[in-house]
């Protein structure tokens, strides 16, 4: 009997609930605004106890002092300006909640490995200031800045606040009433409603809350997640929380997104390694595009190990149409060929990480937003307010639309590529786009301006899927640094970042990253042609961007194999030099995630070759040490010191770290800079 009562009991339960959703369609969109009379306090988090702040507590509480009000959203809009300041205060409140809670949790955690921290918890002072930094962080590097992240939690409350109310409305009032009233009066009845229970229920309040904490309480685990906060070490917390310079928030990649919060491991990305990736990404910085007998579409040559073909810019849909040089069509081709730069080799990657992180079949179609392929371009979006609107400018998404434009032009035809089948190298011919752009119905679409506010959808054509399945598959690590260099003013660093991690990915089957790389094939990897008239230009150049790769983390260490600094001072030296070689050695991180490639045979790597020791028998010559010193002493910068001496700051800078051994000529202008001082 009991059980049939209770049967019938969760029978009703399901028929108001299913009734109550479907009337959910007929109320109108509504926000609830909390108007507090004074700050309000997070009780539970200010001096709580260590097992309730690490135990995760409620961000919010239920308050006396605040008073909750029910507004349509015609209502909102109709007076925008009058209630945005309003609701940007409810927004910053949370966010200073969530760092109170982000301050309390770490301080806790690492209390009893750090003094430093143990007092900033008792310290209000400090603590406040440690909250307000955090807060800050929270409102400029994480999803907060994004105004979806705020709408989608506005859906979410509302959408369970509604189903309560009609809940309750079914019950007391019955079904066959309600399906009676029209929309203007089921509105006004649910208006009500919510109202009276918004101000009088306590229970009702309760339960808002606690809806409020579960979606809030999800946001902090994901802050957790993208500022690495559960992996960070003591250094790093006490760096935070004395405002270090060198804190690790002014150095992690910021990736927030919205399915994936594993993209990047130690700051590197995934991304396809085989012969057609690397040549098709390297020609859309190269711009090489030129015209042949058989195609008046721009055509520029893939050559790269045993593979050969050609890469076309030519509209999809297209393909099989032939036009005359005249056409406008053609015309555009060339434009966009004339026009494709880094930035397009920037979403280039970047869809093919994303890619690689959500797929899990070649076949698959994945989904990004304007804002993940600037996000991950290290772009930062501009924080609402005042009756500005938050997020990226127009200007940043209409530059992500014409690359990804240019992206989906891509047209490759490969006469010659070798791909694995059932572990055997098989020798075939490919064709077809780089990635696919399709709608819902997985069916072929244009970028257009229209997909600056929606989800991108997208797969990998026919020629790149051959190399993401079986044995044939190769990724690389490519750190996201590369991605977040300037493309005008750091075009040497982002292209060499990109030409090592590819080369490194080849080394790494047989263990041997010390290879040394020819001067003259560096600057072809980054399309730079050597100064003939002043080759200290190109090689001051070259320099200074592997010693930016080293002071960034992105290698460990370089030097040249053989090369006598005596050269440079004899006509024609730049020739020499361009024949030189370059040994790059990759960071730890790097040789540790490759190491399992490494073929089973015994491979002999090459003797790491080390840098040429400075030579300080005679007496007439300086130590890079006792320039360095001089320098310091000085509070001199290397680039200050640098030009007074009359050489290139990174010259100077391998000479102070005994990686180079100056010429005669330079040894006297350094024995004369420092006898200034003497």
């Amino acid at each position: 009997m009991l059980e049939n009562e209770h049967a019938l009991k969760q029978k009703a339960a399901r028929s108001t609930n299913s009734f109550s959703k479907q009337l959910s369609g007929k109320i109108d969109d509504f926000l609830i605004l909390c108007v507090y009379e004074q700050d309000h306090k997070t009780h539970g988090l200010e001096g709580a106890g260590e097992e309730r702040v690490s135990s995760g507590l409620p961000i919010f509480i239920e308050n006396a002092s605040a008073n909750s009000f029910i507004i349509w959203d015609r209502v909102y809009r109709e007076s925008a300006q009058v209630f945005n300041s309003l609701r940007v205060a409810a927004r910053n409140r949370l966010i200073r909640q969530i760092a109170t809670n982000l301050v309390n949790h770490l301080l806790m955690k690492y209390k009893k490995f750090s003094q430093p921290l143990s007092s900033i918890l008792n310290d209000k002072k400090l603590k406040s200031s440690s909250i307000l930094y955090i807060e800050n962080i929270l409102k400029r590097d994480t999803f907060l800045v994004n105004d979806e992240a705020w709408e989608s939690f506005c859906r979410w409350c509302r959408m369970h606040l509604t189903e309560w109310v009609l809940e309750e409305m079914v019950q007391s009032l019955g079904s066959h009433r309600l399906e009676t009233l029209d929309k203007k009066e089921l509105n006004d009845l649910f208006y009500q409603s919510i109202s009276k229970n918004l101000s009088e229920d306590h229970d009702f309040i309760i339960r808002f809350t606690s809806i409020v904490n579960t979606y809030t309480l999800e946001w902090i685990k994901k802050i957790s997640r993208t500022l690495n906060l559960e992996d960070c070490t003591v250094y790093d917390i006490e760096a935070l929380f004395n405002f270090k310079k060198d804190s690790f928030f002014h150095t992690y990649s910021t990736l927030p997104l919205e399915n994936d919060s594993t993209l990047a491991a130690k700051d590197f990305l995934s991304v396809m390694n085989n012969a057609p990736y690397q040549s098709v990404r390297e020609a859309l910085y190269k711009k090489d595009f030129e015209t042949n007998e058989l195609s008046s579409w721009p055509v520029m040559p893939l050559m790269k190990g045993n593979m050969t073909g050609t890469l076309q810019i030519k509209p999809f849909k297209k393909d099989h149409y032939r036009f005359n040089a005249a056409h406008p069509i053609i015309k555009d081709s060339w434009e966009q060929a004339e026009g494709v730069s880094d930035l397009d080799a920037d979403v280039f990657d970047a869809l093919c990480a994303i890619f690689l992180s959500k797929a899990k079949h070649y076949k698959d179609v994945v989904e990004v937003k304007i804002d993940d392929l600037l996000s991950i371009r290290g772009l930062k979006s501009k924080l609402g307010g005042e009756g500005r609107r938050g997020g990226y400018e127009l200007k940043q998404r209409r530059q992500v639309l014409k690359s990804l434009s240019a992206i989906q032009n891509l047209w490759i035809e490969l006469d010659k590529a070798i791909i694995y089948e059932k572990g055997k190298p098989v020798e075939t011919k490919l064709e077809g786009r780089a990635f696919l752009f399709v709608d819902q119905d997985r069916q072929d679409c244009r970028i257009t301006e229209e997909m600056n506010e929606k989800k991108i959808r997208y797969t990998v054509d026919r020629v790149f899927a051959k190399y993401l399945c079986g044995s044939g598959r190769q990724v690389a690590l490519l750190p996201v640094k590369a991605l977040h260099y300037d493309p005008y003013r750091k075009t040497w660093e982002k292209r060499l970042a990109r030409y090592l991690s590819w080369r490194w990915r080849i080394q790494a089957r047989k263990g041997d990253f010390l290879q040394p790389n020819k001067v003259s094939t560096l600057l072809e990897a980054i399309s730079i042609h050597m100064n003939e008239r002043m080759p200290s230009r190109t090689r001051d150049r070259l320099e200074k961007a592997l010693d930016t790769l080293q002071q960034d983390g992105l290698i460990q260490s370089w030097h040249y194999e053989k090369w006598d600094e005596l050269i440079a001072d004899q006509k024609g030296w730049g020739r020499v030099w361009a024949h030189s070689t370059i040994i790059v050695d990759p960071p730890e991180y790097i040789k540790e995630h490759y190491r399992p490639i490494k073929r089973k045979q015994s491979v002999l790597s090459m003797p790491k070759v080390q840098p040429v020791p400075y030579r300080t028998e005679e007496s007439s010559e300086v130590s890079g040490s006792q320039i360095r010193e001089m320098r310091e002493r000085l509070n001199l910068s290397l680039h200050e010191a640098a030009e007074e001496i009359g050489i290139s700051s990174s010259y100077l800078s391998s000479i102070e770290r005994g990686i180079k051994h100056p010429s005669i000529k330079i040894q006297s202008r350094l024995i004369k800079w420092l006898d200034r001082f003497v």
